[in-house]
């Protein structure tokens, strides 16, 4: 059986590199004889925009039991990580292709989806969220566009398919989503239709489960264009429960601009702490609420606690806040500061040369006080913590001799 599309289906041409890449080439050439099978999403789209693509995935009209035994045959390998789905992942030259049989929704409800296979590629593209993301793209770069899409993407207009709120409804993260792609792909105004259809379901969002809901907003604040996007969301409430607003988005511009000028991205958890004024407890209750990892929350609240130090005033601090917070923590402490507001001289070079710097180790160990005299225990202890400080303040120049020395002479009886 043939597949289909929709008689108001047009056709465009993109020149994309890695359309020839020896991986999809052997993936193409396996699904071809079985069914035929089209790049489609975001490779297509960012191929289109110009810009890096990530992964690429492919929707094909073959059901998956004829995807995997065509895979097979070939020598490819097959791993089923949604089969449910109708989608199988499959590895050549390396690099690992999400394949899935074209689909229909049956029904939603919010949160998942009841699925069934068609060959109507039309089909498959109106139960995608956003027209630029229901382009195809096959081996020879022509594109195959059922919902418009094409043309939002070449105008950078981030537009549901078909009915808003349907699409929302059939997914509630796909509001958050709307705000995401605006950040990331998005120029110029929202599209109304979109925005009010995110503002009629908006309370949909307490219904998505905590972890789903981060994995949105640490992606809409590291997006190119996000400032817009997020004072938005704070000042109309989206996120009221989880990340309340209104937002300081002047702090989170400037420090997305000093991340971005100190030659790396922003980071998410610093991002959203900028957002929150970096106040502490509101911090901390945001990344309660929205369930942060350990690391993500320990890496805004080390970088907040780093930023009350900054500027360093002399290269002893300097080597002192480094040994004390650790390159990652001083880098986000100048940085935050920076952003807050701090006088910070020479930025870049603080930034490069705290990079460069490598932490010193304590030249004596507790052994080595032992065998000066005294006995395990607290005072053991507080002579290592002692001759720490004094090494400190000495901007970690006293060698072993000298410590040792410094030991000696503290335990020597007072007349």
């Amino acid at each position: 059986m043939t597949g289909t599309t929709s008689p108001s289906a047009s056709a465009f041409m993109v020149n994309a590199f890695w359309l020839s890449s020896p991986g999809l080439t052997a993936v193409f050439d396996a699904i071809e004889p079985v069914g035929r099978i089209r790049v489609v999403g975001g490779a297509v789209r960012n191929a289109i925009l110009g810009e890096a693509i990530s992964d690429i995935d492919l929707a094909t009209e073959a059901e998956p039991h004829e995807v995997a035994a065509a895979a097979q045959k070939a020598g490819i390998r097959v791993h089923e990580t949604g089969i449910e789905h109708g989608t199988l992942t499959l590895v050549a030259d390396r690099i690992a292709y999400e394949v899935t049989t074209l689909r229909e929704d049956v029904s939603t409800d919010g949160r998942r989806a009841t699925v069934r296979f068609t060959r109507d590629w039309s089909l498959d593209a109106e139960r995608r969220d956003f027209t630029m993301n229901a382009l195809y793209l096959d081996r020879y770069g022509r594109g195959l566009d059922t919902v418009g899409g094409y043309a939002d993407c070449l105008a950078r207009r981030v537009r549901f398919i078909g009915d808003a709120d349907q699409r929302i409804v059939e997914d509630h993260l796909r509001i958050l989503r709307f705000f995401r792609f605006n950040a990331a792909y998005g120029r110029g105004p929202l599209d109304p239709a979109g925005l009010d259809a995110t503002r009629r379901h908006k309370a949909r969002i307490a219904d998505l489960a905590a972890e789903r809901i981060c994995h949105e907003v640490m992606r809409i604040v590291v997006a190119q264009n996000a400032g817009n996007v997020l004072g938005l969301i704070g000042a109309e409430g989206f996120l009221d429960g989880f990340l309340p607003g209104p937002y300081n988005v002047d702090a989170y511009r400037a420090l997305a601009g000093l991340e971005r000028r100190a030659g790396r991205e922003p980071t998410p958890a610093l991002a959203i702490a900028a957002l929150l004024n970096f106040d502490e407890a509101a911090f901390q209750s945001a990344a309660d609420a929205l369930k942060f990892s350990r690391r993500d929350r320990a890496r805004a609240l080390d970088a907040m606690a780093a930023s009350r130090g900054m500027p360093p005033l002399s290269v002893p601090q300097t080597h002192a806040l480094l040994y004390e917070h650790g390159t990652e923590a001083f880098v986000d402490g100048l940085l935050v500061g920076a952003a807050r507001g701090a006088d910070i001289i020479d930025l870049p070079h603080l930034v490069t040369a705290a990079r460069q710097w490598r932490r010193p180790r304590l030249p004596v160990s507790g052994t080595d006080l032992l065998e000066q005299g005294g006995a395990p225990g607290p005072e053991l202890g507080e002579r290592l913590a002692h001759l720490e400080k004094v090494w400190r303040q000495s901007d970690f120049m006293l060698d072993k001799a000298h410590l040792l020395a410094i030991d000696r002479q503290l335990r020597q009886p007072k007349d």
